[in-house]
């Protein structure tokens, strides 16, 4: 009889840790949206979703001071692979906004003149002007332009269902040996109770 009150003990004890793991890794997401609960004052979220905002500002702060400022983006920019890059975005943007504005009729003629303009320009001009314009926004331009707060802005209007659907698809053999965790320790506890009540018994 007492195998029994203590094998009981370490089934409930299991299942208790395991059900409490399981809604605590729930509760990380869900519900997406507040919750009345009969409790005065006290709604129901989701631990993300209630500190989704406060996560964003938190995230991008540390993305711009620690990970990633508009100064590394720029000095990356001015590696020679990322200007050849620029170079040829330049010299097609170029290319088609001119023969935007050449009539119709005459494209197919000035396509062939266009193109060696414009290829004789960035041979001549476009280091120059790379060089100018990445050394101008590395002085002046990143002013303007707050890092942590674009990437506050992306995470706010990320949708919680697909973050959600992510980070499970992404850990979810973590979470699942986390709910095996609890009802592993939740058997051990049941274990000791059925022990100490055995010894107190005596």
């Amino acid at each position: 009889m007492m195998g029994f009150g203590w094998l009981l003990m370490m089934i409930v004890g299991g299942l208790v840790g395991w059900l409490t793991n399981r809604l605590a890794i729930r509760l990380l997401f869900k519900p997406y949206t507040p919750v009345t609960t009969p409790i005065p004052g006290f709604k129901l979220q989701g631990l993300i979703p209630r500190r989704k905002a406060e996560l964003a500002r938190s995230v991008g702060v540390q993305i711009e001071t620690e990970l990633l400022s508009m100064e590394d983006i720029l000095q990356a920019f001015a590696r020679p692979e990322q200007k050849e890059e620029l170079k040829l975005f330049l010299r097609l943007y170029l290319n088609e906004m001119m023969l935007e504005r050449v009539p119709f009729f005459l494209k197919d003629v000035m396509k062939k003149p266009v193109d060696h303009f414009v290829s004789d320009l960035m041979n001549r001009e476009s280091d120059r002007l790379l060089n100018e314009l990445l050394e101008y926004m590395m002085e002046e331009g990143t002013a303007g332009i707050k890092l942590a707060a674009m990437v506050e802005e992306k995470i706010n209007a990320f949708p919680m269902e697909r973050l959600e659907a992510m980070v499970m698809a992404v850990a979810s053999r973590e979470l699942k040996q986390i709910e095996w965790i609890g009802g592993f320790l939740g058997m051990l506890i049941g274990l000791m109770q059925g022990i100490l009540l055995t010894l107190m018994g005596r």
